[in-house]
């Protein structure tokens, strides 16, 4: 089985508020004081990728879209044992909103040639779209299952899914080839890599593609986005706290209620 999991290297979403700041002249987020990490739901999705390999006959290739920084993920995927890691470059891939990427991602996807199993996160750590997956599936004409917790191979033909739902746990099974979007557990944290292999990845060579390799042009993809940001900023934060104090419960209440009536709250 050839797996393929998607992975994003976005801003550490665990960084202080105050780190982050935004172009004045753009309104775009200046990211150079703030690390770069994987994301969070695309961690659990390489987990899972690896406890397959680790389970039997698979091979995993890691596929980024994104900038050169976008090496730091893959490398990371190859220092935990990834067979193989696919960079397809754009600058302006934070232009594309997620029918652009999920039409990239597909073109690559074809582009590698024998894929099974696509593996994602449910949601990218920064914009939390959680739309990619089901478009890769529309565009790759794969099934698709969504909120997976865990995944076991069936007969090399099938797979069978743990998914969470509100409330409960759904068993499913899904024809492949597929894709599956992956949610967060305890069993799919992601696994620390070894000094060796860390060192062993920066020997192995990463797939670099252009949109041009995919046939895709990135103005034509850019022009055509659904959804257009207008404008990003930091809200404004008045914050006021005044300390309510009596005597005893219905002494604070009634100060309480008198102190809400001058401020015009009630």
């Amino acid at each position: 089985m050839h797996i393929a999991v998607c992975i994003n290297h976005i801003p550490d979403p665990e960084a202080p508020a105050k780190q982050f700041r935004l172009d004045e002249r753009t309104g775009k987020p200046l990211l150079d004081r703030v690390n770069r990490v994987i994301g969070p739901f695309d961690e659990n999705a390489l987990e899972v990728a690896l406890q397959l390999k680790d389970a039997g006959e698979a091979r995993v290739t890691a596929l980024s879209l994104g900038p050169a920084t976008n090496q730091e993920a893959l490398r990371r995927a190859l220092a935990l044992r990834c067979d193989a890691a696919v960079h397809v470059k754009e600058d302006r891939a934070s232009d594309l909103d997620s029918m652009a990427v999920g039409k990239v991602l597909a073109a690559a996807l074809r582009k590698l040639g024998d894929v099974d199993l696509v593996l994602c996160g449910r949601q990218v750590g920064d914009w939390d779209g959680g739309q990619v997956g089901q478009i890769l599936a529309e565009e790759l004409g794969f099934s698709c299952v969504t909120l997976a917790r865990q995944i076991q191979p069936v007969d090399g033909e099938k797979l069978r899914v743990t998914r969470e739902v509100t409330g409960g746990i759904v068993l499913a099974e899904a024809i492949l080839p597929a894709v599956v979007t992956v949610t967060n557990t305890p069993s799919n944290q992601l696994r620390i890599p070894k000094v060796r292999d860390a060192m062993a990845a920066y020997k192995i060579p990463i797939t670099i593609w252009g949109m041009a390799d995919l046939g895709l042009g990135p103005s034509e993809l850019i022009g055509s986005a659904r959804v257009v940001v207008r404008r990003m900023f930091v809200p404004e934060t008045r914050v006021r706290v005044e300390m309510i104090t009596g005597d005893d419960d219905q002494q604070i209440a009634e100060r309480l209620a008198r102190r809400m009536l001058d401020l015009k709250v009630l």
